[in-house]
């Protein structure tokens, strides 16, 4: 009969069995269940469903033997738990371990579905599968796969398996000896990537990565460029509990345009390159980059980084995304030691590449106490102190700039309020010590106090209308007003930056005394929904006073703007403009429109302006044109010379389990780009560095 459960029949045997051990019954239930009081089993058939400690068995047949605590079930067996779902056709299940035996076995747990001719479950941690394979694509038959003898599955962490094969449909494609990926990891470990270029010619970029254990892991890159011969390399990432992490990376490529014998071709295609010593222009052309983090213990931090080329232009010519982000990255090592109210930092940088231009600290240390109340009263305490050892590299030069520097900045400052104004007086003084001066004058010292005053006070009103936006209903506003005023002084220092080597900051000192008025404009706005910051706005006007040869005037305008009206829709603007001049030094600006509901199209604006430097606008595009098709382009327009710097159109096709993105890219020098890339659903995460994306202003607060 359905229905009927005989856990209250299982107790007392299992009490007997597992003396005093407190045991979880087994509940069974089915069209037809029986028990045999002296075999101590229990059989049921029909739809047979059977739960213990949140493992569920369904199956057409079940004998469960109460002594060992297992069952053999056949027919639609399914077990289910938090980790996934297994199915098969017959098998052992050991109720004492959660471990089973299994005939034709398919594992479900996505990501990462498996299918093989026996199985085990070792644990509800762990997976074993013999002659299978597993894959991200959850049909029948799948798109791909990689098959092995051998694969054990971590669900929801790893999974591993030795002399694998992958396979699209029933093709052979890669041999892979050793095969271990993080499920926690949203990358790929095969990442192929052909197209064209002028500089290259065809080329086909490869990125295979490996998982040897969470603690190392990375990737090989195999690189074909028909004009420029074969590269290689590594990217290596360590990362230990105890001793922080760190990250190797290194390329290199016999460079066929480099050879000797192709000097006038080079010349032809890089001009500029003509004037450059022939030690940099060997064909062996390389990088080699390390970095590494540390942190001991909460107060203390350890970072380094340390980076070579082989001349000045091979990150540009094959990492070209890279050497926009950080075209001169420098080679450091720095230290640094918070304390309560203080922090201490050991700064190491020495140059790596004559090519550069850089300052080099051998070494820096810095002693920065952070602002603090030293009295019963409202009195203020800061200060900075560093001691340097401080040399100017020329680059491609034995010549340069050296000193030894002591420099300190105290400031007292004094804060109270009159009435509803907020005032803030301070007073400090910059002195620093230079062992020689660009004359070569010793011991040299420089001196300059500073004074200032900031007031400030903040209004509010609310506005109990209600009305509605772009859609989007708005119950109530508040408006926040905070003007301030500041005045600000350094006295003329008792050296003029005109004789002293310029290594950094520290070194630009001069006289100034300007006023700065600013006036802080926030409405906050308030739905049934939700409380969000509407509107920012906030004007800031420096006026400068007895400048050298040029009196007193108004010099900087400068304007924060940032508009998110509703979800979706948003807009943010800075803008910097010299009031003596009459011109507007810098104005960015970006607009942001998502379909933040079906996520179905997003249009995204930016608009970047630098007197005397540029002016261009950046356009991003994305809209769903099927279920299945994507359309997607970013453009880049320089408006001084009236052309593209950059084009890129993109079409995603959704291939079920992958998808595949055919992109375009054309340059300023209209040279051409074709990419494919084949990206899993499950591991979207490519690292080739063609899909230029423009993310826009943020969508809210």
């Amino acid at each position: 009969m359905r229905g009927v459960f005989i856990s209250f029949l299982l107790i007392p045997i299992c009490l007997n069995i597992f003396a005093q051990e407190k045991i979880i019954p087994i509940i069974i239930d089915g069209d037809e269940v029986s028990y045999l009081r002296e075999e101590q089993k229990v059989t049921a058939k029909g739809n047979v469903v059977m739960k213990y400690k949140g493992i569920i068995l369904n199956c057409d047949e079940a004998i469960y033997d109460a002594i060992t605590n297992q069952a053999f079930v056949t027919g639609n067996v399914k077990i289910s738990s938090e980790e996934g779902i297994i199915t098969a056709v017959s098998g052992i299940y050991d109720f004492n371990n959660k471990t089973a035996e299994i005939k034709d076995i398919r594992v479900e747990s996505p990501p990462i579905y498996g299918e093989a001719q026996d199985g085990k479950k070792i644990s509800d941690q762990e997976y074993k599968l013999e002659n299978g394979y597993v894959t991200t694509c959850d049909l029948e038959k799948p798109h791909y796969r990689l098959t092995s003898k051998s694969i054990t599955i971590y669900p929801k962490v790893k999974i591993v398996g030795k002399n694998m094969l992958l396979r699209i449909g029933n093709t052979p494609v890669f041999y892979i000896p050793y095969y271990s990926h993080s499920l926690k990891d949203k990358s790929f470990p095969v990442e192929l990537s052909p197209g064209k270029n002028k500089d290259w010619g065809y080329y086909v970029l490869t990125r295979w990565r490996y998982y040897l254990n969470e603690e190392n892991r990375g990737k090989v890159h195999l690189d074909w460029y028909e004009q420029r011969g074969l590269g290689a390399g590594i990217t290596h990432k360590a990362k230990t509990t105890k001793f922080g992490e760190g990250l190797l990376n290194y390329y290199f490529i016999d460079d066929e345009l480099y050879q000797l014998e192709k000097r006038d071709e080079l010349f032809d295609k890089y001009s500029e390159r003509s004037s450059i010593s022939s030690k940099y222009l060997e064909n062996n052309r390389y990088k080699g980059q390390f970095s590494y983090s540390w942190q001991p213990n909460p107060n203390l931090s350890i970072n380094s980084e340390f980076h070579k080329f082989s001349d000045e232009h091979f990150m540009k010519d094959y990492f070209y995304r890279e050497y926009e982000i950080e075209p001169h990255p420098l080679s450091y090592t720095l230290a640094d030691y918070a304390f309560s109210n203080s922090s201490f930092s050991l700064l190491t940088q020495k140059r790596a590449n004559h090519f550069f231009e850089e300052i080099e600290y051998l070494p820096k240390l810095e002693y920065n106490f952070y602002r603090q109340n030293i009295s019963k009263f409202p009195l203020f305490f800061e200060s900075k102190t560093f001691v340097s050892n401080t040399t100017k590299k020329f680059a491609n030069s034995s010549l340069d700039d050296d000193a030894a520097r002591m420099h300190s900045h105290n400031v007292f400052s004094y804060q109270t309020r009159v009435a509803w104004l907020s005032l803030s007086p301070y007073t400090g003084i910059y002195s620093t010590f230079y062992s020689k001066n660009i004359f070569g004058d010793e011991d040299v010292w420089r001196q300059a106090p500073e004074a200032g005053i900031s007031l400030s006070t903040k209004l509010y009103k609310i506005f109990p209308q209600s009305f509605t936006l772009f859609g989007e209903n708005i119950g109530q506003m508040r408006h926040v007003v905070t003007p301030s005023i500041s005045y600000s002084y350094i006295h003329e220092p008792t050296v003029s930056k005109l004789q002293l080597f310029q290594f950094d900051e520290a070194d630009d000192l001069e006289r100034k005394e300007s006023l700065i008025f600013k006036l802080e404009n926030k409405l906050q706005a308030k739905n049934e929904k939700r409380t969000w910051d509407f509107l920012y706005f906030s004007p800031y006007v420096e006026y400068k006073i007895n400048q050298e040869g040029k009196g007193s005037f108004f010099d900087n305008v400068k304007a924060d703007l940032e508009f998110f009206p509703k979800e979706g829709l948003s807009l943010t603007a800075d803008s910097n403009y010299d009031y003596l001049d009459r011109a507007f030094k810098e104005v960015n600006m970006d607009l942001g429109i998502r379909d933040v509901i079906e996520e179905k199209y997003s249009v995204l604006f930016g608009h970047r302006y630098a007197r005397d430097e540029s002016s261009q606008s950046t356009l991003s595009l994305s809209y769903q044109l099927t279920p299945r098709l994507r359309l997607s382009n970013y453009l880049r327009y320089e408006y001084r010379t009236g052309d593209f710097k950059e084009q890129q159109y993109a079409l995603r096709v959704d291939l079920h389990c992958w998808w595949m993105d055919l992109g375009l890219d054309v340059d300023k020098d209209s040279n051409f780009t074709i990419w494919v890339i084949f990206r899993l659903k499950a591991f979207p995460e490519i690292h080739m560095g063609f899909d230029h994306t423009y993310h826009g202003t943020r969508q809210n607060y």
